[in-house]
C-alpha cells in the first residue's frame, strides 16, 4: 500500500511536471526605444509637441510676467503706504499680497500641467499605433507576452523589433 501511494505520487509529479513544461508561455521582447527614435510619425509628433510646448510657454510667460509685475508694484506701493495705514489695513494688505503670490504659484503649476497634457495628447496616437503594431505582430507570431528590451537584464529570446518596424511600414 505504501509503495502504491509512492508510485501514485511519483506519477502525479511526473505528469504535472510535463504539463507545466507544455504550459510555458511564449515570450518575446521588443526594443521600443529603437522603434520610437527611428519612427518618422513619432519624430514628427515629437517635434509638433515641442513647438506646441514652446508656444504655450511663451504665451504663459507673458501672463506670468504681467502677474509678477503687478505683484511687485502692489507690494512696493503697500510697503510705501504702510506707515500711514492702520495695523488692520496693513494685515489685510499682507494677506492680499500673499494671495497674489499663491495665485502666481498656482498659475505656474497649471501652466506646466496644461503644457504636459497637450504634449501627451499630441504623442498618444502615435504611441498607440506602435502598441497596436506590437500586439499585431505578437498575435501573428503566437507570442503571449512581449517585454520591453529596456527593462530586461537578459534578453536571449526572440526579438520582434524588426517585425514591428515592418508592420509600421518602415
Amino acid at each position: 500500500m505504501r509503495r502504491l501511494k509512492t508510485l501514485l505520487l511519483a506519477m502525479t509529479l511526473f505528469v504535472g511536471g510535463i504539463s507545466m513544461v507544455n504550459a510555458q508561455a511564449k515570450v518575446a521582447h521588443v526594443n521600443t526605444q529603437e522603434i520610437l527614435k527611428t519612427f518618422p510619425e513619432y519624430l514628427a509628433a515629437q517635434e509638433q509637441a515641442k513647438k506646441l510646448g514652446e508656444s504655450m510657454r511663451a504665451t504663459d510667460e507673458k501672463q506670468f510676467n504681467d502677474m509678477v509685475k503687478t505683484l511687485e508694484d502692489t507690494a512696493a506701493r503697500y510697503q510705501k503706504e504702510a506707515p500711514t495705514q492702520t495695523d488692520q489695513k496693513n494685515d489685510e494688505r499682507v494677506k492680499e499680497v500673499e494671495k497674489m503670490r499663491n495665485s502666481i504659484a498656482e498659475f505656474q503649476q497649471t501652466s506646466q500641467y496644461n503644457i504636459e497634457k497637450a504634449q501627451f495628447e499630441k504623442m498618444a496616437p502615435v504611441q498607440k499605433k506602435v502598441m497596436d503594431a506590437i500586439n499585431k505582430v505578437a498575435n501573428t507570431l503566437g507570442y503571449e507576452y512581449v517585454l520591453d528590451r529596456a527593462s530586461l537584464v537578459v534578453a536571449n529570446g526572440k526579438d520582434i523589433t524588426a517585425e514591428v518596424k515592418k508592420e509600421l511600414g518602415y
